[in-house]
């Protein structure tokens, strides 16, 4: 119906509306807008070479123009064509008719990327003016042209020659001996039940909310607050509460206090059966709920959003009913595995100071509770934690103690992945799967990705493809890429490099599975460092949707006012200075991973040159992955919803 009015008027004088179309043939692709206009006996589609159009990229904006009554193109024409940024008028300059009839083209090379306008005036068609002349507008996306700037390929020539050092990578400074906890201030608030409770049942409001709102409201991911609080801001911004404080997250997760206060009320004393105590389980829940996110379009349904919810607001209740403590969240939280790993590069600790002391209190208060303690709800024992996957921060060893020998202090950015006596294989394979996951699941939201499904699916034999969906065998291909990509190839590529270390060590190997297990911690760095760097586009160039999100919700919901909803939000950062952003957290991660190789390899090879043969082709895995990752973030990416 808009498009009939729009096109009644530009018949009548000289007015606005949306032009977009199909594919010309001729090398031009639809620019963009909404439906091809027919106005004054013509039909108008707007295309563009190449398409998009790109920021600093040399094109042509083509105003492809046919008569209406049997699509003939008009020739001989007289027409004008303009394109203009947001809040500048179009000056439109002469299009001179191309090689194919009817198609009117001028060369323009956008400054900016983003929403722009293009102004096409018919000033004559078929050799006869029109008075007056037919305007139409018609906005286009300007995309950020396709490859790298310089600045990549100088983080790429830095990350190079730090490879090249890396056996001989400095030590990084010791963390200052400052016990937090003898901050009057602060220890009140981290052992206050008050604090803690207040926090949690604050959180359940919004979980119950975000259930509310997925199942009741417009099933729109991009207005509905359940997907835009849930997978835009708190699926993106949670992973750098890892970087900084470790599990802190889980003292406060609405998921792990439900789970917690049901064993408690329940009286729960068993421990999850044994084959369930590990990560593999959490691991697994992980990747399909990846592959749910790419596949099914979860963060872009409320409603399935509001059931994911549910889900785990059920197991978590039902974990509790039958199974001590947070059994949920040590071993079968789907971020569980993810958040464990993550923490051990966090610059604080919560130990024993003493654990001599620790041995001789038979009591230990701080792992079976006291009349004003619970006791540790992950079942650690303060006297052998030596790293951060586990400790929640929530305190309750420290007011279980009778001895006063805990201590909160600041320590060495991501001591944990070479000091902690503790390697398991659950935890190194978990580690190499997040290094392909994260890259996969970044490429995924290229632009140029279904491109390279298309071409991948063309490989499929001809009876699969004509006895399916284009749409179904896109899926098993996509499914396949990311499934194979992250749970084998990333994996086999740390076995391969195990491999050729172990027998670089010469003499003093270590064996495959044993040199699997060390180095495999030394890529936790990378994978975190694209997942950041990932996150960090969503959060700051989408991040500013909330804003509106939230005032409709208010307003329908709610007796608040907080403004009318402006839907046109601006990022919060411009896409250069995200991008070198990116460019930062992935370089800063590389160096962490080389010191962590560095230190590994010395702490489990007495010859120091047996140590330096058995790092490098783990340097240079870490070197690949994080050029990888390079390489993708300067592509130009999709948004997580429409802003």
């Amino acid at each position: 119906m808009i498009v009939r009015l729009l096109a009644l008027a530009l018949a009548l004088l000289p007015a606005s509306a949306g032009a977009h179309g199909g594919h010309d043939g001729h090398g031009a692709a639809p620019a963009g807008g909404g439906a091809t206009v027919t106005v004054g006996g013509y039909t108008i589609e707007l295309l563009s070479h190449p398409a998009p159009l790109a920021r600093g990229q040399a094109g042509h904006v083509v105003a492809k123009v046919l008569r209406s009554d049997g699509l003939d193109p008009a020739t001989g024409g007289e027409v004008l064509i303009g394109l203009a940024a947001p809040g500048a008028e179009p000056e439109p300059a002469a299009a001179p008719e191309q090689t194919w009839a009817g198609h009117y083209a001028v060369a323009v090379t956008p400054e900016r990327a983003g929403p722009h306008q293009v102004r096409v005036v018919l000033v004559a068609l078929d050799g006869r003016p029109l008075e007056p002349p037919l305007v139409v507008d018609a906005p286009v996306t300007v995309e950020r042209a396709p490859g790298m700037g310089g600045a990549a390929w100088a983080a790429l020539a830095l990350v190079g020659g730090l490879a090249a050092l890396a056996v001989y990578a400095a030590r990084l400074p010791a963390a200052p001996a400052l016990d937090l906890l003898a901050i009057p201030w602060l220890r009140a608030l981290l052992t206050s039940r008050a604090v803690q409770r207040g926090v949690q049942i604050a959180l359940l409001g919004v979980t119950a909310v975000v259930v509310y709102a997925g199942l009741a409201d417009v099933q729109d991911g991009g207005v509905n607050l359940a997907t835009k609080l849930t997978w835009t801001i708190w699926w993106a911004g949670i992973i750098f509460t890892f970087v900084l404080a470790g599990r802190v997250w889980c003292v406060a997760c609405p998921f792990g206090a439900l789970n917690e206060w049901t064993a408690r009320l329940s009286g729960a004393w068993r421990r999850l059966p044994r084959p369930f105590r590990n990560i593999w389980w959490a691991t697994a829940a992980f990747v399909a709920l990846t592959w749910a996110d790419e596949q099914l379009g979860v963060v872009r349904s409320p409603r399935v959003t509001a059931w994911i919810v549910l889900f785990f607001v059920g197991l978590a209740v039902a974990i509790g009913l039958v199974y001590e403590r947070r059994s949920f969240c040590r071993h079968l939280c789907p971020i569980g595995g993810l958040i464990g790993i993550y923490s051990m590069t966090a610059p604080i600790e919560l130990r024993a100071k003493d654990a001599a002391t620790c041995r001789t209190h038979a009591e230990k208060g701080c792992y079976q509770g006291t009349a004003t303690a619970a006791g540790c709800p992950m079942f650690e024992f303060p006297q052998a934690m030596d790293r951060n996957n586990y400790c929640t921060l929530c305190a309750e060893c420290v007011k279980g103690c009778a001895r006063d020998n805990l201590v909160l202090r600041f320590r060495a950015f991501g001591k944990d992945l070479w000091a902690s006596r503790r390697r398991v294989l659950d935890e190194a394979y978990l580690a190499a799967v997040l290094v392909g996951l994260t890259l996969l699941v970044t490429a995924q939201m290229l632009t140029a990705w279904p491109g390279w499904i298309s071409a991948l699916a063309r490989w499929l034999p001809a009876g699969v493809r004509a006895s399916l969906k284009p749409v179904t065998y896109l899926t098993l291909v996509e499914s396949a890429v990311l499934l194979v990509g992250a749970l084998v190839v990333g994996p086999a590529l740390v076995l391969l490099g195990a491999a050729v270390a172990d027998r670089l060590a010469g003499d003093r190997r270590l064996g495959l599975r044993r040199t699997f297990v060390v180095f495999a911690y030394m890529f936790v760095p990378v994978g975190l460092a694209v997942h950041l760097a990932h996150n960090l586009a969503h959060l700051l160039l989408e991040g500013g949707g909330i804003v509106p999100v939230v005032q409709r919700a208010a307003g329908l919901y709610t007796p608040l006012w907080l403004g009318v909803p402006d839907w046109s939000v601006e990022p919060l950062a411009p896409e250069p200075v995200v991008g070198l952003l990116q460019v930062a957290v992935l370089v800063g991660f590389f160096l962490l991973s080389l010191a962590a190789g560095r230190r590994l390899a010395a702490r489990e090879y007495a010859d120091p040159q047996a140590a330096g043969r058995a790092v490098l082709p783990f340097v240079v895995l870490s070197l690949a992955f994080t050029v990888a990752g390079i390489v993708l973030l300067q592509q130009p990416m999709g948004m997580r919803h429409g802003m």
